[in-house]
């Protein structure tokens, strides 16, 4: 049975402003940012509920201890990589007038 309560999406980065270009690359509304949350230092990855998705870009230039912090949770289960069916209530709506 699905959860009826509108998941929260996390977008971690090291920075709010690297947070914004990834929530841009992967296509999201910003105007629904009630729902997402950006994530900037280890200790706020704690807490969320198991399975909490998340998405993330340029790891390889993240501090060491956000990298580490987001592998261990991510190998726990308490966070999981966003998939499709995650993302499609974020994506921005394109119109097409005229």
């Amino acid at each position: 049975m699905k959860d009826a309560r509108t998941r929260i999406l996390l977008i971690v980065a090291p920075t709010i402003v690297e947070c914004y270009r990834t929530a841009r690359e992967f296509g999201l509304d910003l105007l629904q940012v009630g729902s997402m949350r950006c994530v900037t230092k280890p200790h706020h990855l704690r807490g969320w509920s198991r399975a909490t998705p998340f998405i993330a870009l340029h790891r390889e230039r993240w501090p060491e201890d956000l990298d580490l912090a987001l592998d261990a949770l991510t190998r726990l289960g308490q966070l999981r990589i966003a998939n499709d069916e995650d993302l499609s209530p974020f994506m921005e709506r394109v119109s097409h007038a005229g």
